[in-house]
């Protein structure tokens, strides 16, 4: 009796065509149109340099933090008010 030469079959992978067979976008706990959405977001984003991030960081305080300060004394003269009328 001869031999068999037993061969090791090769496996052969297939070339990715690109086609989705389900999205994975649901994973991550958004729906494919809110991923789309996301995706879209982040390709509009202005890329700017660290001085002009703090630029526009100390622009927006400039803006927002007077408003801040009149909401805290508001409820600052609110409690001293409570806390003189309920002593």
């Amino acid at each position: 009796m001869k031999k068999q030469d037993k061969k090791k079959t090769k496996t052969v992978y297939l070339e990715d065509k690109g086609e989705t067979i389900y999205s994975m976008a649901a994973l991550s706990g958004m729906t494919p149109e809110e991923q789309d959405e996301l995706n879209r977001k982040k390709k509009n984003r202005v890329d700017a340099t660290a001085k002009e991030r703090w630029a526009m960081f100390l622009a927006a305080m400039q803006v927002y933090a007077p408003m801040l300060l009149i909401v805290v004394l508001a409820f600052g003269a609110a409690a001293l008010l409570m806390y003189l009328f309920l002593k």
